[in-house]
This record gives structure tokens, C-alpha cells and sequence, in this order.
């Protein structure tokens, strides 16, 4: 079966940041992809994901997010980022249960486990998702990739 929808992971998938929900208001965006907070904590958007989220809507993948964050900060960061615009569904929430989270998502768009791929850079999660999702396609970043700019390989674009 065909990809048709694309799940990703926040923090050290997107960014390099590994906690969003740790940085503190006001934000400040203090070059093309970097945001700094009130503490001077940095976060740097990967730097293909822009051209990424781009290519992927234009070979028609339905975009998600499925990140593990309180989602205030997280919106903030992807708006401030302009690339909030990219994603046709963005859950966000305060547990690590993501293969919750990728059961609505699949749900959302009406798509089978071996339509989808997601791809996240924690390995307990990574696992957790397989044992419970079995059919989707999990990609770890740092060991199934480099980083995320190759998932183009992956899919074949």
C-alpha cells in the first residue's frame, strides 16, 4: 500500500530542541529558523524541514504531528516558525502514549496502520509504537536516519 500520511515528532525530529514545553515566554525569532526564549534558550528548526514540508504536501502526503509536549509552547514554536500552515492535523499532548495519539490520527484521515509512517527520535517510544502498531512503518531518527531531511529517500521522492 501507498504512504499516504506523514507523522512526525517535535523535539529532536523538527528541532533541535529536546523539550519545547521547558522553554520559558516570551519567544523571540532571532534569524530565519531560530527562536529564543526569555531565558536564552535556542531552537533551531532542522534545516531542510521548510523545503521538506513542502515537497511532501506537493506529492499530496497528508501531514501530521503526534509530539509528546504541552501544547502552548509547541503551537507558539510552529507559527513562529511558519510551518504550522503545513500540517492537516497537529495533536499534541502531556504523555508519551503516542500510539494513542497515531491511533486518532489514522482514524482522522480514515487510513490503515501500513498507510501512514512515523518518525520520532526516541527509541522507547519508537518501540512502544511498534509493539502496539505493528503495521505501521516507524522510522527512529539517529538510527533508521541520519535526520529527518532523509525521509524523502524513504518514500521515494
Amino acid at each position: 500500500m501507498r504512504i499516504k500520511v506523514v507523522i512526525l515528532d517535535l523535539d529532536m525530529t523538527l528541532w533541535n530542541h529536546p523539550d519545547v514545553s521547558s522553554m520559558v515566554p516570551p519567544f523571540k525569532r532571532v534569524g530565519n529558523m531560530k527562536i529564543v526564549d526569555s531565558e536564552g534558550n535556542l531552537l533551531v528548526l532542522n534545516d531542510c524541514v521548510p523545503d521538506l514540508l513542502r515537497i511532501l504536501k506537493k506529492n499530496g502526503y497528508f501531514l501530521a504531528i503526534a509530539s509528546w509536549n504541552y501544547p502552548e509552547n509547541a503551537l507558539k514554536m510552529l507559527e513562529l516558525l511558519d510551518i504550522k500552515e503545513f500540517f492537516d492535523l497537529i495533536v499534541i499532548e502531556p504523555h508519551p502514549m503516542k500510539e494513542k495519539m497515531i491511533k486518532n490520527i489514522l482514524e482522522y484521515f480514515g487510513v490503515s496502520q501500513e498507510e501512514a509512517v512515523f518518525i520520532d527520535d526516541n527509541p522507547r517510544i519508537v518501540e512502544r509504537v511498534r509493539r502496539n502498531l505493528p503495521r505501521l512503518k516507524t522510522v527512529l531518527v539517529g538510527e533508521d536516519i541520519s535526520d529527518v531531511c532523509e525521509i524523502k529517500d524513504i518514500l521515494g521522492i
